[in-house]
C-alpha cells in the first residue's frame, strides 16, 4: 500500500474503493515524448491482452461510477487494473 492510501484510510470514512489502474490510455494536451511511445505501444498490446498493462480513461470513469452506485464489499475495497475493467465495461 502507498502512504496516500494509508492517509485516506485513517481518515475513517464508512467506506473507500481505492483504484490502481495501469498506464491510462488518454490524449494529454503537454507534451510527454516517451508516455506517448508507451501509450502507442501498450495500445497495440491492449488489443490482445486489453487489461494486462492499460486502461481507457473512460473505462476508468464508469468504474468509478459503478463504485458509488453499488454497495461495497467491505469498508476499505481495493480495485486493481482487472477490477477496474470488470466495472467499466457497462
Amino acid at each position: 500500500q502507498g502512504e496516500v492510501e494509508n492517509l485516506v484510510q485513517a481518515v475513517g470514512f464508512d467506506r473507500c474503493t481505492i483504484l490502481r489502474p495501469a498506464v491510462l490510455l488518454c490524449k494529454r494536451q503537454e507534451s510527454r515524448p516517451m508516455e506517448w511511445i508507451a501509450q502507442q505501444f501498450l495500445g497495440v498490446v491492449a488489443r490482445v491482452f486489453p487489461t494486462a498493462y492499460s486502461v481507457p480513461v473512460g473505462t476508468v470513469a464508469r468504474a468509478m461510477v459503478a463504485c458509488v452506485l453499488q454497495p461495497g464489499e467491505g469498508k476499505v475495497e481495493v480495485l486493481e487494473n482487472g477490477a477496474i475493467h470488470e466495472l467499466g465495461k457497462a
